[in-house]
Protein backbone atom coordinates (compact mmCIF):
# COMPACT_ATOMS: atom_id res chain seq x y z
CA UNK A 1 0.00 0.00 0.00
CA UNK A 2 2.53 2.34 1.10
CA UNK A 3 4.62 1.72 -2.48
CA UNK A 4 1.57 2.83 -4.43
CA UNK A 5 0.90 5.74 -1.96
CA UNK A 6 4.35 6.81 -2.89
CA UNK A 7 4.01 6.23 -6.70
CA UNK A 8 0.30 7.99 -6.58
CA UNK A 9 2.33 11.00 -4.80
CA UNK A 10 5.29 11.58 -7.44
CA UNK A 11 2.91 11.61 -10.51
CA UNK A 12 1.23 14.41 -8.52
CA UNK A 13 4.81 16.10 -7.94
CA UNK A 14 5.83 15.69 -11.27
CA UNK A 15 2.59 16.82 -12.97
CA UNK A 16 2.51 20.26 -10.21
CA UNK A 17 6.62 20.93 -10.87
CA UNK A 18 6.55 20.07 -14.56
CA UNK A 19 3.71 20.38 -16.35
CA UNK A 20 0.83 22.87 -14.25
CA UNK A 21 4.14 25.31 -13.29
CA UNK A 22 3.37 28.05 -15.51
CA UNK A 23 6.19 30.91 -16.27
CA UNK A 24 3.72 33.50 -14.41
CA UNK A 25 3.85 30.88 -11.09
CA UNK A 26 7.41 31.12 -11.51
CA UNK A 27 8.33 34.78 -11.87
CA UNK A 28 6.02 35.44 -9.10
CA UNK A 29 8.01 32.42 -6.94
CA UNK A 30 11.70 33.94 -7.51
CA UNK A 31 10.47 37.83 -7.28
CA UNK A 32 12.42 39.60 -4.72
CA UNK A 33 9.16 41.16 -3.53
CA UNK A 34 8.19 39.25 -0.35
CA UNK A 35 4.01 39.44 -1.76
CA UNK A 36 4.69 38.05 -4.69
CA UNK A 37 6.97 35.72 -3.98
CA UNK A 38 4.63 34.45 -1.10
CA UNK A 39 1.55 34.16 -3.64
CA UNK A 40 3.67 32.44 -6.15
CA UNK A 41 4.47 29.52 -3.80
CA UNK A 42 1.01 29.49 -2.43
CA UNK A 43 -0.46 29.06 -6.08
CA UNK A 44 2.48 26.43 -6.55
CA UNK A 45 1.25 24.39 -3.58
CA UNK A 46 -2.43 24.60 -3.57
CA UNK A 47 -1.32 23.02 -8.03
CA UNK A 48 0.72 20.45 -6.07
CA UNK A 49 -2.00 20.03 -2.88
CA UNK A 50 -5.17 19.61 -5.71
CA UNK A 51 -3.58 17.03 -8.01
CA UNK A 52 -2.11 14.96 -5.40
CA UNK A 53 -5.34 15.11 -2.99
CA UNK A 54 -7.48 13.79 -6.51
CA UNK A 55 -4.91 10.90 -6.85
CA UNK A 56 -5.44 9.81 -3.76
CA UNK A 57 -8.86 10.39 -3.51
CA UNK A 58 -9.37 7.80 -5.73
CA UNK A 59 -7.11 5.53 -4.17
CA UNK A 60 -8.67 6.23 -0.96
CA UNK A 61 -12.15 5.34 -2.88
CA UNK A 62 -10.73 1.88 -4.14
CA UNK A 63 -8.84 0.57 -1.47
CA UNK A 64 -10.48 0.06 2.25
CA UNK A 65 -7.04 -0.67 3.73
CA UNK A 66 -6.33 3.06 3.03
CA UNK A 67 -8.32 5.30 5.83
CA UNK A 68 -9.89 8.50 5.52
CA UNK A 69 -7.28 10.01 8.90
CA UNK A 70 -4.25 8.80 7.20
CA UNK A 71 -5.36 10.18 3.26
CA UNK A 72 -5.81 13.82 5.35
CA UNK A 73 -2.62 13.68 6.93
CA UNK A 74 -0.26 12.61 4.26
CA UNK A 75 -1.41 15.49 1.84
CA UNK A 76 -1.65 18.18 4.93
CA UNK A 77 1.80 17.08 5.22
CA UNK A 78 2.65 17.27 1.51
CA UNK A 79 1.14 21.10 1.45
CA UNK A 80 2.69 22.31 4.38
CA UNK A 81 6.56 20.75 3.80
CA UNK A 82 6.58 21.30 0.00
CA UNK A 83 5.55 24.94 0.63
CA UNK A 84 8.56 24.73 3.17
CA UNK A 85 11.07 23.99 0.83
CA UNK A 86 9.80 25.85 -2.19
CA UNK A 87 10.05 28.97 0.04
CA UNK A 88 13.78 28.26 1.63
CA UNK A 89 14.72 27.71 -2.39
CA UNK A 90 12.80 31.29 -3.15
CA UNK A 91 14.64 33.15 -0.46
CA UNK A 92 18.03 31.55 -1.33
CA UNK A 93 17.23 32.30 -5.01
CA UNK A 94 16.27 35.87 -4.13
CA UNK A 95 19.53 36.38 -2.72
CA UNK A 96 21.86 34.52 -5.18
CA UNK A 97 19.93 35.00 -8.67
CA UNK A 98 22.22 32.82 -10.20
CA UNK A 99 21.04 29.39 -8.38
CA UNK A 100 18.32 29.81 -10.17
CA UNK A 101 19.62 28.27 -13.14
CA UNK A 102 21.95 25.94 -10.80
CA UNK A 103 21.80 22.53 -11.93
CA UNK A 104 22.70 21.10 -9.06
CA UNK A 105 20.69 23.08 -6.96
CA UNK A 106 17.49 21.68 -9.79
CA UNK A 107 18.58 18.68 -8.69
CA UNK A 108 19.29 18.64 -4.71
CA UNK A 109 15.48 20.04 -4.70
CA UNK A 110 14.21 17.39 -6.56
CA UNK A 111 16.21 14.99 -4.80
CA UNK A 112 14.52 16.25 -1.08
CA UNK A 113 10.77 16.56 -2.60
CA UNK A 114 11.06 12.84 -3.51
CA UNK A 115 12.62 11.93 -0.09
CA UNK A 116 9.94 13.68 1.42
CA UNK A 117 7.21 11.96 -0.47
CA UNK A 118 9.00 8.43 0.44
CA UNK A 119 9.01 9.18 4.49
CA UNK A 120 5.62 10.02 4.47
CA UNK A 121 3.88 7.39 2.21
CA UNK A 122 5.84 5.14 4.48
CA UNK A 123 5.24 6.86 7.59
CA UNK A 124 8.61 7.83 8.14
CA UNK A 125 9.59 4.38 8.47
CA UNK A 126 13.52 3.99 6.84
CA UNK A 127 13.14 0.18 7.47
CA UNK A 128 9.96 -0.07 5.77
CA UNK A 129 12.09 2.16 2.43
CA UNK A 130 14.45 -0.61 2.41
CA UNK A 131 12.80 -3.44 2.55
CA UNK A 132 10.32 -2.12 -0.16
CA UNK A 133 13.33 -1.63 -2.18
CA UNK A 134 14.86 -4.97 -1.97
CA UNK A 135 11.38 -6.80 -2.45
CA UNK A 136 11.61 -4.28 -6.09
CA UNK A 137 15.16 -5.77 -6.44
CA UNK A 138 14.45 -9.27 -6.24
CA UNK A 139 12.98 -11.00 -9.35
CA UNK A 140 12.42 -7.82 -10.94
CA UNK A 141 9.69 -6.68 -11.84
CA UNK A 142 7.47 -9.99 -11.89
CA UNK A 143 7.14 -9.20 -7.60
CA UNK A 144 5.39 -5.40 -8.83
CA UNK A 145 1.77 -5.72 -9.35
CA UNK A 146 0.48 -4.55 -12.35
CA UNK A 147 -1.08 -1.09 -11.57
CA UNK A 148 2.11 -0.28 -9.76
CA UNK A 149 3.81 -1.07 -13.29
CA UNK A 150 1.52 0.66 -14.94
CA UNK A 151 2.31 3.90 -12.41
CA UNK A 152 5.88 3.35 -13.05
CA UNK A 153 5.39 3.62 -16.33
CA UNK A 154 3.76 7.06 -16.14
CA UNK A 155 6.55 8.59 -13.74
CA UNK A 156 9.12 7.46 -16.59
CA UNK A 157 7.19 8.91 -18.86
CA UNK A 158 6.77 12.63 -17.03
CA UNK A 159 9.96 12.40 -16.22
CA UNK A 160 11.76 11.59 -19.64
CA UNK A 161 9.38 14.11 -21.45
CA UNK A 162 8.50 17.09 -19.01
CA UNK A 163 10.97 16.57 -16.42
CA UNK A 164 14.31 16.47 -18.33
CA UNK A 165 12.70 19.27 -20.74
CA UNK A 166 13.41 21.30 -17.88
CA UNK A 167 16.42 19.89 -16.69
CA UNK A 168 18.16 20.72 -19.90
CA UNK A 169 16.67 24.22 -20.33
CA UNK A 170 18.32 25.02 -16.78
CA UNK A 171 21.70 22.91 -18.25
CA UNK A 172 22.34 24.87 -20.80
CA UNK A 173 21.73 28.04 -19.35
CA UNK A 174 23.99 26.73 -16.36
CA UNK A 175 27.02 26.02 -18.48
CA UNK A 176 26.52 29.02 -20.80
CA UNK A 177 28.39 31.68 -19.95
CA UNK A 178 26.30 34.29 -22.25
CA UNK A 179 23.19 33.72 -20.12
CA UNK A 180 25.24 34.36 -17.15
CA UNK A 181 26.48 38.11 -18.79
CA UNK A 182 22.47 39.02 -19.21
CA UNK A 183 22.99 38.89 -15.03
CA UNK A 184 25.23 42.52 -14.53
CA UNK A 185 24.95 43.35 -10.73
CA UNK A 186 24.38 47.50 -11.21
CA UNK A 187 24.04 49.12 -7.95
CA UNK A 188 21.93 46.13 -6.78
CA UNK A 189 19.78 45.50 -9.84
CA UNK A 190 20.02 43.06 -12.22
CA UNK A 191 19.80 44.35 -15.35
CA UNK A 192 18.95 41.51 -18.40
CA UNK A 193 19.60 41.80 -22.27
CA UNK A 194 16.76 41.54 -24.78
CA UNK A 195 16.34 37.62 -25.83
CA UNK A 196 17.71 37.24 -29.52
CA UNK A 197 16.40 33.73 -29.91
CA UNK A 198 13.40 34.12 -33.19
CA UNK A 199 10.79 31.42 -33.40
CA UNK A 200 7.92 29.65 -32.18
CA UNK A 201 7.19 30.59 -28.59
CA UNK A 202 8.90 27.38 -26.32
CA UNK A 203 9.46 25.66 -29.76
CA UNK A 204 12.35 23.72 -28.65
CA UNK A 205 11.16 22.51 -25.52
CA UNK A 206 8.15 21.01 -27.30
CA UNK A 207 10.59 19.34 -30.15
CA UNK A 208 12.51 17.86 -27.25
CA UNK A 209 9.00 16.21 -25.50
CA UNK A 210 8.00 15.45 -28.89
CA UNK A 211 11.74 13.59 -29.66
CA UNK A 212 11.71 11.75 -26.67
CA UNK A 213 8.52 10.57 -26.88
CA UNK A 214 9.17 9.29 -29.92
CA UNK A 215 12.23 7.64 -28.35
CA UNK A 216 10.87 6.11 -24.98
CA UNK A 217 8.12 4.31 -27.60
CA UNK A 218 11.22 2.84 -30.07
CA UNK A 219 12.78 1.58 -26.71
CA UNK A 220 9.89 0.34 -25.29
CA UNK A 221 8.75 -2.08 -28.37
CA UNK A 222 12.44 -2.78 -28.46
CA UNK A 223 13.07 -0.88 -32.09
CA UNK A 224 15.80 1.51 -31.64
CA UNK A 225 16.84 2.37 -35.18
CA UNK A 226 13.45 4.65 -34.77
CA UNK A 227 16.18 6.77 -32.75
CA UNK A 228 17.64 7.25 -35.86
CA UNK A 229 14.87 8.99 -37.71
CA UNK A 230 14.41 10.99 -34.87
CA UNK A 231 18.49 12.45 -35.15
CA UNK A 232 18.27 12.93 -39.03
CA UNK A 233 14.93 14.74 -38.88
CA UNK A 234 16.06 17.19 -35.98
CA UNK A 235 19.42 17.79 -37.61
CA UNK A 236 17.79 18.76 -41.41
CA UNK A 237 15.25 20.79 -39.13
CA UNK A 238 19.01 22.70 -37.76
CA UNK A 239 20.64 22.20 -40.93
CA UNK A 240 21.21 25.90 -41.00
CA UNK A 241 22.44 26.62 -37.58
CA UNK A 242 24.99 24.05 -37.41
CA UNK A 243 27.16 26.60 -39.14
CA UNK A 244 27.39 28.05 -35.71
CA UNK A 245 29.70 26.51 -33.68
CA UNK A 246 28.56 27.94 -30.58
CA UNK A 247 25.10 26.91 -31.70
CA UNK A 248 26.11 23.61 -32.54
CA UNK A 249 27.97 22.44 -29.28
CA UNK A 250 24.61 23.15 -27.23
CA UNK A 251 22.84 21.27 -29.70
CA UNK A 252 24.97 18.61 -29.63
CA UNK A 253 25.07 18.68 -25.75
CA UNK A 254 21.37 18.93 -25.15
CA UNK A 255 20.48 16.18 -28.22
CA UNK A 256 22.61 14.24 -26.10
CA UNK A 257 21.21 14.57 -22.84
CA UNK A 258 18.10 14.30 -23.90
CA UNK A 259 18.41 11.04 -26.32
CA UNK A 260 20.19 9.23 -23.05
CA UNK A 261 17.35 10.01 -20.97
CA UNK A 262 14.76 8.58 -23.42
CA UNK A 263 16.62 5.75 -24.07
CA UNK A 264 17.13 4.99 -20.07
CA UNK A 265 13.08 5.79 -20.02
CA UNK A 266 12.50 3.28 -22.80
CA UNK A 267 14.46 0.44 -21.06
CA UNK A 268 13.38 1.06 -18.06
CA UNK A 269 9.18 0.91 -19.64
CA UNK A 270 10.53 -2.46 -21.70
CA UNK A 271 11.72 -3.89 -18.59
CA UNK A 272 8.32 -3.77 -16.85
CA UNK A 273 7.07 -6.21 -19.40
CA UNK A 274 3.68 -3.96 -19.70
CA UNK A 275 3.96 -3.45 -23.19
CA UNK A 276 5.02 -5.96 -25.81
CA UNK A 277 7.99 -5.75 -27.89
CA UNK A 278 7.91 -6.17 -31.68
CA UNK A 279 10.59 -8.21 -34.02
Amino acid sequence: MNFRIFLLALIGHLIGDFILQSKYVISKRFNKKVKDMVIGNLLHSIMHFGVVSILLLVYLLSNSAFDLSTYFQIIFLILVLHSIIDIIKSILVSKYPFWKNNVFIFLLDQLIHILVLAFLSFQFNLSSILAQGRIIINNYPNNIPIVDRYLILVIVFLSSTFGIGIFIKIFINYINLKDYKNFINKGNKLVKTPNLDIGVNNGGYIIGILERIFILLGMSIMQPGMIGFVLTAKSIARFKKLDDSSFVEYFIIGTFVSFISAIIGGIIIYSLKIIPAIK
